[in-house]
């Protein structure tokens, strides 16, 4: 009994679905896509499906996309079950006409696209009646279906006023004169967009919109040629969108651009695209348009696609009008651009040649230091450039977003620090390896109140030791990175790696660089103690010879450098050195038995030395002027600094100065042992051979006079030793 009652209320619910269409959607053809709405209505999509036709369409259709088939023919039941289509797609198939039933029904349609088919525009193909149900539609595409027939036709007038509620319309314009729109366009009191699809030459005049008086946007998209007469624009009150281009090298305007601005005065303008015009930007300058613009609301000019005619823009240009706001001049081939962009809130300059431009100037004419712009936004994308001056973006406080991407940009040369609100920075695809600190220390503190989003991406970064901090601050600032996990870098032998993760791969380097860290450091160290140690080991081992020359340059002699052959030219026979313990034997013997009797010149430090000079001064110069020097050798004079100086002094000067010939006389005033002795100066004893002479008046008489002998003669070396008991020995080797 209950599986009967089951069974019953099984068929009941399937009748009840079958009597109000509540069957599967998409059973109606396996090859569609099917799916419903929120409120229970289905969408269909048919498209590339090499479909003939469609067969029991369900009635709950709003949206249906057969494009891309091998539709021929449309049948008065076509779409008849389809009672709340509104969405209708049959673009890119076969259709040749359309009978006069074949949107019956269809009240709720407001999209209907017939574009790249065969129906060619005559009465033949859009009867009279073809529209009379679409009372609902807004938007008609007939685009690409007239241009396989060159005794081109317009709508039929009857045909197209059928549609009351047309708001916008696109359809083919070809070898059909200028009177394009008939009186049918009349009717159509809501029509506000027109695209014309231009295919071959066509020619506009005053007459071709004077029935579609409500025109607000016209946009003209042709692959053949365009011209326009006077007064083309005159009865478009309300235009405010005109836009023109076209996509072949045959296509363009061919009318001079003064007939098209002279028709802005009767219109409300207020944005103005003209691409590919086949005119070199720099005949085709802002101001042509100005006399005229001026008189209008525009607020957006762009003059694109005329890359190859371009060059230069022309400075100076005048200033555009005040009310512009939005300046595209892409794809032009500028390789100069300034402007006056004080009311400016986007710049596109985009695939141009302004990079060596750019480096040294900016494209903001500035009037005054105080002097601002309004800009907001600035595209100068695909511009070959390597660097931009620092100055580039100065005077533009609202700057929030700019665009680099596709350029040659190694470092951030330009000045950031100015960009108070900058919100997105586009760098991709240049040459960037990493940031340096300033640049990372002037970002910092931008985002310290205002987020901020930087593309990198498609630059090759570069991984190595050195760049560490750069990745780490990436991580750990506030600036978000677009598309981080897909950054890839060069490592230290050239590899490339994806950093995905990022943070992972960042640690990982972190870990190599820290193994080495050590093996650097120790390696350093080492060599830095080999460096110092070689070194000090110089400058020790020729530490008199640097002292010599320090002291020889910073005498800064008032003579001139005498010839150590010449020996006439010496102020002095001799410069003595003592101690100070010792001077009674310097004034008392050897004043009185060289000076007096024999007339040498002696030099004492006590009387000759010039007041007011360094004493080391002194000691060197006096070295250098006398012929010989003459140490009187004693304890004292061996502890004393300056006894020392002046004895290395003297050899430095035997050495570089006198070309190796000994100017030392020794006088061992004292008996001192050889251990007592510097090495330097043993060295100089322990070379010559002694000759031993009495203690008494006589040997005094020798020593004096070998003295005087050798003061006039070329000595190789000198040792005299005399105690204080006036005992003498004598070692001399003549020359």
């Amino acid at each position: 009994m209950l599986s009967s009652l089951r069974t019953m209320y099984a068929l009941l619910y399937i009748c009840l679905r079958l009597q109000i269409g509540q069957t599967d959607p998409c059973k109606f053809d396996e090859r569609c896509q099917c799916s419903k709405t929120s409120k229970g209505y289905v969408t269909v999509d048919c498209s590339w499906k090499n479909i003939t036709k469609i067969q029991n369409l369900p009635k709950s259709t709003v949206c249906l996309n057969v494009s891309h088939n091998l539709i021929e023919y449309t049948s008065k039941r076509f779409f008849e079950s389809a009672k709340y289509l509104s969405t209708l797609d049959l673009s890119f198939n076969k259709l040749s006409s359309i009978t006069v039933a074949t949107f019956n029904g269809l009240w709720k349609l407001r999209y209907l696209s017939l574009d790249n088919n065969e129906l060619v525009y005559n009465n033949h193909t859009f009867q009279k009646e073809t529209f009379r149900d679409l009372k609902s539609l807004s938007h008609l595409s007939l685009k690409n279906n007239n241009i396989r027939s060159y005794d081109c036709k317009r709508l039929p007038d009857d045909t197209i006023m059928q549609l009351s509620a047309l708001e916008k319309l696109e359809l083919d314009a070809c070898v059909c004169g200028d009177d394009i729109f008939g009186k049918g366009f009349h009717y159509l009191k809501k029509l506000k967009s027109l695209v014309i699809r231009n295919n071959y030459i066509c020619s506009m005049s005053k007459y071709t919109f004077r029935n579609t008086r409500n025109l607000q946007n016209v946009l003209i998209h042709g692959i053949g040629e365009i011209s326009f007469r006077k007064g083309t624009f005159r009865h478009l009150r309300y235009l405010k969108h005109l836009e023109m281009s076209f996509d072949s090298k045959k296509g363009g305007i061919v009318s001079p651009v003064e007939k098209i601005a002279k028709n802005f005065i009767y219109t409300s303008i207020e944005t103005l695209k003209l691409g590919q015009l086949k005119i070199p930007l720099h005949t085709f300058p802002l101001y042509i348009l100005n006399k005229e613009l001026y008189k209008n609301n525009i607020t957006e000019i762009c003059l694109t696609d005329n890359a190859g005619k371009g060059g230069h823009f022309p400075i100076p240009m005048g200033a555009p009008p005040q009310t512009l706001q939005i300046l595209d001049l892409s794809n032009n081939s500028l390789t100069r651009f300034i402007l006056d962009i004080k009311n400016f809130t986007r710049l596109i300059l985009k695939q141009n040649l302004l990079g060596d431009f750019l480096s040294t100037e900016s494209y903001f004419e500035k009037k005054t230091d105080e002097y601002f712009s309004m800009i907001e936004t600035i595209d100068i994308s695909q511009n070959d450039i390597k660097e931009l001056a620092p100055f580039t973006f100065y005077s533009q406080p609202l700057l929030h977003h700019i665009d680099l991407s596709n350029n040659k940009i190694q470092d951030i040369t330009f000045d950031l620090s100015c960009l108070l609100a900058l919100e997105f920075l586009n760098l991709s695809n240049n040459r960037i390896k990493f940031f340096n600190e300033s640049v990372m220390r002037t970002i910092n503190t931008l985002v310290m109140n205002k987020q901020l989003t930087i593309d990198l991406s498609q630059n090759l970064l570069q991984c190595t030791c050195k760049t560490i901090p750069f990745l780490r601050w990436m991580i750990e600032s506030n600036v978000l990175f677009v598309d981080l996990q897909k950054y890839s870098c060069t490592l230290e032998d050239g590899s490339i790696i994806i950093l995905n993760p990022f943070e992972y791969k960042v640690l990982q380097l972190e870990k190599t660089c820290k193994s080495y860290l050590g093996l650097i450091i120790g390696v350093s160290l080492a060599l830095l103690v080999v460096i110092m140690t070689v070194i000090t080991t110089l400058v020790y081992r020729y530490r008199w010879k640097i002292r010599y020359m320090y002291y020889m340059t910073k005498g800064k002699y008032s003579y001139q450098k005498i010839s150590p052959d010449n020996d006439d030219e010496y102020t002095y026979d001799a410069f003595i050195s003592y101690s100070e313990d010792d001077r009674s034997f310097v004034f008392n013997d050897c004043i009185e038995k060289l000076e007096k009797e024999k007339n040498f010149r002696l030099c004492i430090h006590q009387r000759d030395f010039m007041p007011g000079q360094d004493i080391t001064v002194n000691i060197t110069n006096c070295i250098h002027t006398s012929r010989k020097t003459v140490c009187l050798i004693t304890k004292k004079f061996l502890e004393s600094y300056y006894c020392m100086f002046a004895f290395n002094m003297a050899r430095m000067e035997s050495i570089y100065s006198r070309h190796g010939r000994n100017i030392l006389f020794l006088v061992f005033y004292e008996q001192i042992l050889p251990k007592e002795l510097p090495l330097v100066m043993l060295e100089l004893v322990q070379k010559e051979s002694y000759m031993e002479y009495p203690n008494d008046e006589q040997g005094n008489v020798v020593f004096w006079e070998k003295i005087q002998e050798t003061l006039r003669t070329n000595v190789r070396a000198w040792v005299f030793v005399i105690n204080r008991n006036r005992e003498v020995h004598v070692s001399f080797c003549f020359q």
